[in-house]
C-alpha cells in the first residue's frame, strides 16, 4: 500500500507540474502579446505625435505666409493712398491757382 500511495503521489506531482508549465507558459505568452501590443501602440502614438508636429509647423508656416501677404498688400495699398494723396494735393493746388 505504501507503494501504491507513493505512485500516485509521483503522478500527482509530475501531473502537477506539467499543468504549471503550461500555465507559465501560456502567462508568458500573455505577458510578450502585451508587450507587442504596447509596443505597437507606442508606436502609433509616435506616428500620431509625429503627424500633429507636422501638422502644427503647416499651420505655422500658413500663418507666416498670411502676414507677409497682407503685409504685402497693405504696402501696396499704402502706396495707392500715398499716390491718390498727391494728386489729391495736385488737384486742389490747381484749383486755388485758377481761383485767384
Amino acid at each position: 500500500m505504501g507503494g501504491v500511495n507513493l505512485g500516485v503521489i509521483v503522478l500527482f506531482g509530475v501531473l502537477l507540474l506539467i499543468a504549471l508549465t503550461i500555465l507559465l507558459e501560456h502567462i508568458e505568452t500573455i505577458v510578450k502579446m502585451r508587450a507587442q501590443t504596447s509596443q505597437q501602440q507606442g508606436e502609433a502614438l509616435g506616428r500620431q505625435l509625429e503627424e500633429l508636429a507636422q501638422q502644427v509647423a503647416q499651420i505655422r508656416q500658413m500663418h507666416t505666409d498670411y502676414v507677409l501677404n497682407m503685409d504685402s498688400h497693405l504696402q501696396h495699398l499704402e502706396y495707392k493712398l500715398s499716390a491718390l494723396e498727391q494728386r489729391l494735393e495736385k488737384v486742389e493746388s490747381q484749383q486755388q491757382t485758377l481761383h485767384r
